[in-house]
């Protein structure tokens, strides 16, 4: 894949875990700050670190606004596994952009942290998994640099994250953001943060796989409960024979009890269903 193909018409590049310099062109470059602690992030002495996004529209690189759509095009936030930006999540992102919208791979990170191996991985992955406020915020700070780019409706915004990312959507959802929808593959359930009650919360849907290693099913009940007792409009989907990873090539299909792994089928269902659930929360008022 090279640059003429940046509408996103196809995906034929390489599918890989970590980042990788010679993807650095995927998507326009976003830059934007993120809070570097949950203390003290609303004022001052709270610090920053520097974040940057891969912006794909579904015209190439020109201005979401040609799409001639009034408003501009609805836009999707793509938060990414702990593994970081990688080939696999600009795959991901080439599927919603041919269903017309505009896709930010955000920055959980910050620029200062791309993982190389797992290890790395692992070690980026700890202070958020540990702090969901931050986690919270760091999602809140890419969803507000897709709110700012040009020809996207700010008010047809919808997120969507695997793993991390998708632990990350649902803190979105619990903290009431502007969004339309949200859809969480195999993402983490429990937090320690709550919903906040009374705020607008937007449609959900989760899809979690039976053999995951790294969710446990025992979250489910109670993440089902939550979001119940806040009326929040909840769907739930259980893949029993699939594990973590389900939509992520780059894993491999060779089954392993104690890894992540790809299973073509589920992937291409989820998405299905990530597509209509999308389409049905924009007809909503």
């Amino acid at each position: 894949m090279d640059k003429k193909d940046a509408g996103m018409s196809a995906w034929s590049g390489a599918v890989g875990l970590f980042a990788d310099d010679s993807l650095a062109w995927a998507g326009r470059a976003v830059t934007y700050s993120a809070p570097a602690s949950s203390v003290g992030a609303a004022g001052p002495g709270g610090g920053t670190v520097d974040c940057e996004g891969h912006l794909f529209l579904p015209g190439g690189f020109g201005a979401a606004g040609e799409e001639g759509q009034p408003g501009g095009v609805p836009g999707v936030l793509l938060l990414h596994e702990y593994t970081g930006l990688g080939g696999y999540l600009f795959r991901s992102a080439a599927q919603l952009v041919r269903a017309g919208y505009a896709v930010l791979c955000a920055d959980l990170y910050g620029t200062a942290l791309r993982p190389t191996d797992f290890e790395q991985a692992r070690a980026c992955l700890r202070p958020l998994r540990d702090d969901r406020a931050l986690l919270h915020l760091r999602a809140r700070a890419g969803l507000d640099a897709l709110a700012s780019v040009p020809g996207v409706d700010a008010a047809r915004l919808l997120a969507m994250g695997f793993s991390l990312g998708g632990g990350a959507t649902l803190e979105l959802v619990r903290a009431g953001a502007p969004l339309r929808g949200a859809a969480s593959m195999y993402g983490y359930l429990s937090s320690s943060q709550t919903v906040v009650p009374g705020a607008a919360h937007c449609p959900v849907l989760v899809h979690l796989a039976g053999r995951d290693h790294v969710i446990p099913l025992r979250d489910v009940e109670p993440f089902v409960s939550e979001m119940s007792a806040a009326s929040v409009d909840c769907r739930v989907v259980l893949h029993a024979g699939a594990a973590h990873g389900f939509c992520n090539a780059a894993y491999g299909t060779e089954y392993d009890a104690e890894a992540s792994w790809h299973c073509p089928c589920t992937e291409a269902r989820a998405w299905d269903d990530v597509l209509r659930f999308f389409t049905e929360c924009l007809k909503k008022n």
